[in-house]
């Protein structure tokens, strides 16, 4: 059998999500931002429509522009630390591997000199990096029919045994949002309203929390985390909070790099909620806007599926699996038999690498032909299979998808 059949695909999945009893739990990617757009005027006058917030590309980009040289003026810091990137023959430079670098460099200058750059310098380059990257993802949702909403719809349609878990690596605050605006109960791992602290305690017992409560870990960080330094807190305390004040570093990390090696900051604990999640038994995981860029959170995704052949995880990836970018979850799927990659134009199911064909479903109708897009017609020939493309690596997609399994939707049709 050289294919997989999306159609069944689809029953599996939305079988899956309606479980109550089971330990669910989604994986917000950097690419799940792209699927919901704005309307924006240029200087120009003009008005284009774009993602509400710019993959990792285009917030290099941004950054790139904000803090390159000034014409006539001394190099900056920036363009400085490009130039490494050069000299050591990377393949890309992106943000994430320059704040990786200068976290590096800052761990072992001390009071020299690591590469031409001093700690002022890499304090400096740091600080500036991630007010930038706060300034550009600190958006709102345009509209209440956002795929962000359809999740915490979802999220809390059903009365659970289990509390949803939700995984992202985003530092923006679009999913707190939904949730908030559907009166969707969460917890951060943060306690408190004026300056909120990150309680490892909490973290670790949350299962003392009620089901009904969703989790949310942000693993990489959030833009309105704050490394509390002033003489009111403990030293290095971690804070949530909006108010913006002089002593206070941003918290984002998109590596496995730490400010410190302590426990008790929130990256090593909210890692192993995911690993804790995955080792639950029989619990799910679905993925959306994740390449599998990040060779850290690869590992516990892997290492944990291995070590318990009961779970499993759904990642679903945006266009065909052969495009750039893909090469990592390509070998994470192969090598792994309870990791289903998705993409729009094939999958790595049961660790085999097959085309997407609809079988028995020449004319789907309503939430299926949303997401399952034939190439052909049935014919004799091709025996009810017709190939097709499966969607739900568009997060909109997604959206609908859970949108149709939550009990609003449900009670919408039964009133109309």
């Amino acid at each position: 059998m050289n294919y997989h059949d999306a159609s069944r695909q689809l029953d599996y999945i939305r079988q899956s999500l309606s479980q109550n009893k089971k330990h669910v739990g989604f994986f917000i990617g950097a690419g799940c931002p792209l699927a919901v757009h704005v309307e924006r005027q240029l200087e120009d006058g003009q008005t284009v429509n774009e993602p509400i917030i710019p993959d990792v590309a285009g917030l290099t980009n941004m950054i790139a522009t904000k803090l390159k040289t000034p014409a006539g003026e001394e190099e900056s810091l920036y363009d400085r630390l490009a130039k490494l990137f050069v000299e050591d023959e990377k393949e890309q430079f992106n943000i994430e591997d320059a704040l990786s670098m200068i976290r590096s460099m800052s761990q072992v200058v001390g009071k020299g000199v690591v590469r031409g750059f001093n700690a002022a310098d890499l304090e400096l380059l740091d600080r500036s990096i991630c007010e930038i990257i706060s300034e550009i993802v600190d958006q709102n949702l345009p509209t209440k029919e956002s795929p962000y909403h359809d999740l915490a719809i979802w999220a809390r349609s059903l009365s659970r045994d289990k509390p949803v878990h939700i995984f992202t690596t985003n530092y923006d605050l679009l999913m707190e949002e939904a949730l908030e605006d559907e009166s969707a109960p969460y917890f951060d791992g943060f306690i408190g309203s004026r300056n909120a602290f990150f309680d490892l305690g909490a973290v670790e017992n949350e299962k003392l929390i009620g089901p009904r409560w969703l989790r949310l870990w942000k693993i990489h960080g959030s833009i309105n985390w704050k490394l509390k330094l002033s003489q009111n807190a403990a030293a290095g305390s971690v804070i949530r909070s909006d108010k913006i004040e002089s002593g206070q570093k941003h918290l984002i990390y998109p590596s496995h790099l730490k400010f410190d090696q302590s426990r008790k900051m929130p990256y090593l604990a909210l890692m192993d909620r995911l690993k804790d999640f995955i080792s639950c038994p029989s619990s799910l995981l679905f993925m959306s806007g994740y390449s599998f860029s990040d060779d850290h959170i690869n590992d516990i995704i892997v290492s944990s599926l291995k070590n318990n052949p009961t779970a499993m995880v759904h990642a679903f990836l945006f266009g065909p699996l052969a495009g750039a970018g893909y090469s990592k979850a390509i070998e994470c799927g192969k090598q792994t038999p309870n990791l289903v990659i998705a993409a729009q134009d094939e999958a790595i199911i049961g660790r085999r690498r097959a085309g997407w064909v609809s079988v028995g479903e020449s004319e789907p109708g309503g939430l299926a032909q949303e997401v399952i897009h034939l190439l052909g017609a049935e014919t004799d020939e091709n025996e009810g299979r017709i190939p097709c493309q499966l969607n739900l690596g568009d997060f909109a997609k997604l959206g609908l998808l859970l949108r149709s399994l939550s009990r609003d939707e449900l009670q919408s049709t039964t009133h109309e």
